[in-house]
């Protein structure tokens, strides 16, 4: 019902006032869509850029390999078989993401839902996925944020690929934001323990969380983001222990991380502790 309000807002807006790219906020006529040609060039270009399968780095070619990358090779931690990223964190993604978190444009979750369809379609799993599981937010983070972007991405690449949307997680801890953090250890120590099977929640289609119909089922975690892998890794942990047989993630950013290989993506932000100051940074 929300929804619908919202988009009748939206549509009244459009009518009304002259439509902005959702990345670069200049304006565009109603019949282009969402995001002028230059913004929308850029993003699709980030999806074939070479990324890892597994950890979804966006790396050079030489740097990946059957097995991995040397990086999430060594990550004793990394418990996803796989992940799809739609790109890195460049400046037109940082605004597409960050209008959709804190302001919760609705536009912004259609397109960046697009942009994680094509990117899961590219992969070898993407036809094993049974079901989608969006990070889940503890209710007093949801009274700060207009929206759950978690659920909103989820929602609408299920639409579009044919998938349930399932609840398994539950948040159980709230913590601070992983924005900030200084290193991987503190981001990984902030999430530990955050996250529990989870029961169903109405207006979800839901697998009972340690019944029968879990084990065995292949899941897709879907987030705005993966830094350090942190909180992905975390809900993969429950899902896992609730008897999913594979999990993968999809996400619609992976930022460069301190310490990883170059790429020659041009304009894309590395988000370390200095990146992460502003209230806009990444936290997962």
């Amino acid at each position: 019902m929300f929804a619908t309000l919202r988009g009748l807002a939206r549509g009244l807006l459009d009518a009304a006032l002259p439509q902005t790219c959702i990345a670069c906020g200049t304006w565009i006529p109603a019949e282009s869509g969402v995001a002028c040609p230059a913004c929308r060039a850029e993003l699709l270009l980030d999806l074939d850029r070479p990324a890892c399968r597994r950890c979804g780095r966006t790396l050079p070619p030489e740097a990946i390999h059957p097995g991995g990358c040397a990086r999430c090779r060594t990550e004793h931690f990394w418990n996803v078989s796989g992940v799809a990223r739609a790109g890195l964190y460049g400046k037109r993604m940082r605004s597409l993401l960050v209008d959709l978190k804190h302001r919760g444009d609705e536009r912004n979750g259609v397109f960046a839902a697009e942009l994680l369809v094509a990117a899961v379609r590219r992969q070898a799993w993407a036809a094993e996925i049974e079901g989608l599981a969006p990070v889940p937010m503890h209710w007093l983070r949801r009274l700060q944020r207009p929206c759950d972007h978690a659920r909103i991405l989820a929602e609408h690449v299920g639409r579009r690929l044919g998938l349930p949307l399932v609840r398994l997680v539950r948040r159980v801890r709230h913590t601070p934001s992983q924005t900030g953090l200084p290193s991987k250890h503190a981001r990984f120590a902030n999430v530990r323990g955050c996250f529990a099977p989870a029961g169903g929640l109405r207006g979800l289609a839901t697998w009972p969380a340690r019944g029968p119909r879990v084990r065995g089922r292949t899941v897709c975690i879907v987030d705005n983001l993966m830094l350090s892998g942190a909180t992905v890794c975390e809900v993969a942990k429950v899902l896992r222990a609730a008897g999913a047989r594979r999990v993968y993630a999809a996400v619609v950013a992976r930022p460069a991380a301190p310490g990883d290989a170059p790429t020659s993506a041009g304009g894309a932000i590395g988000v370390g502790a200095d990146a992460e100051a502003g209230p806009a940074a990444p936290s997962a």
